[in-house]
């Protein structure tokens, strides 16, 4: 089943790329003149409206003011430029289609024109076959879609209600954060086994024989008996061994300490606020300077 909205509500949409990033609001509508549906747009992406690019609507979604394009920001920003006369050649359309790589894509979503749109429709499609040469059928043509009259027309839902007195509210949205306690992490302390050679150096003593010569003394000529024969001596020798154990004694104490490590986290978060603009009312005859005031002629 088709998907029908209006032209008017593509006219008031705000862009969004392929990927949800916001690219800006829709400037103009470009309607083919044989079908009378929406082929292209004309997206405002540039710094105080400095900047438009034109983009198809193949493979486009429309929902509650949102356009969702099928292509990312960065290839729309850097679409060819158009004409001042603001209408599109077919050497035009072929050119944004080699741009967006666009090959046989059909859109699926088709939009009630109504009979203002039908009206200018007409009145485009009879000026073009009166020039003669220009804007054949099945060239797209610009839909005119100021802003201050389809404001007007619709302003009963697009505005809040204004008390008698002129005054209105203005709202915005404001975020609110809070914190949450949340796991991160386990951190576990254990001990393992591991062997290693430890040298000691030890102090040791041993025996040694030396042979010592001394001359006979009187006394020792007293006591010899004559004899010439064998005969024997012995000393006994001793050294120190070193006898090596171990044992097991405490020498440190590990334990798990936890620090609290305070630190700022930068959070963004797109806000939607409203502002005011005036319609009808000469530059001069507004006193003072209200935030995202527009003053139009």
């Amino acid at each position: 089943m088709a998907d029908f909205n209006r032209i008017e509500d593509l006219a008031n949409a705000t862009a969004y790329d392929v990927d949800g990033d916001k690219v800006g609001g829709v400037k103009d509508v470009y309607v083919n003149d044989t079908t009378g549906q929406p082929d292209f747009v004309s997206v405002n992406h540039g710094l105080f409206g400095g900047g438009d690019s034109i983009v198809p609507l193949r493979g486009h979604s429309l929902r509650d003011g949102e356009l969702h394009l099928a292509f990312p920001k960065e290839r729309i920003e850097d679409a060819p430029d158009l004409d001042e006369n603001g209408h599109l050649t077919t050497e035009d359309q072929d050119a944004f289609y080699r741009h967006y790589g666009l090959e046989n894509t059909q859109d699926v979503t088709t939009y009630e024109t109504g009979n203002r749109f039908a009206e200018t429709g007409a009145a485009g499609a009879g000026a073009a076959g009166a020039a003669g040469a220009g804007y054949a059928a099945g060239e797209r043509r610009d839909v005119e879609t100021d802003v201050d009259a389809e404001r007007r027309e619709f302003a009963d839902t697009d505005r809040h209600d204004v008390a008698d007195n002129g005054e209105i509210i203005r709202s915005e949205e404001q975020l609110n954060v809070s914190k949450d306690r949340v796991e991160t992490g386990q951190v576990r302390l254990r001990k393992y086994v591991v062997n290693e050679t430890e040298t000691v150096e030890v102090p040791v003593e041993r025996e040694e024989v030396r042979v010592v010569r001394e001359p006979i003394t009187d006394a020792d000529r007293a006591n010899y008996d004559g004899n010439i024969g064998e005969q024997e001596a012995s000393v006994t020798l001793s050294e120190d061994r070193v006898n090596v154990s171990k044992e097991s004694v405490p020498v440190e104490k590990v334990s798990l300490e936890k620090d609290t490590v305070r630190d700022t986290e930068r959070v963004s978060e797109e806000v939607r606020k409203e502002r005011f603009e005036t319609d009808g009312v000469v530059e001069g005859d507004v006193e003072g300077d209200v935030e995202g005031d527009i003053n139009k002629r």
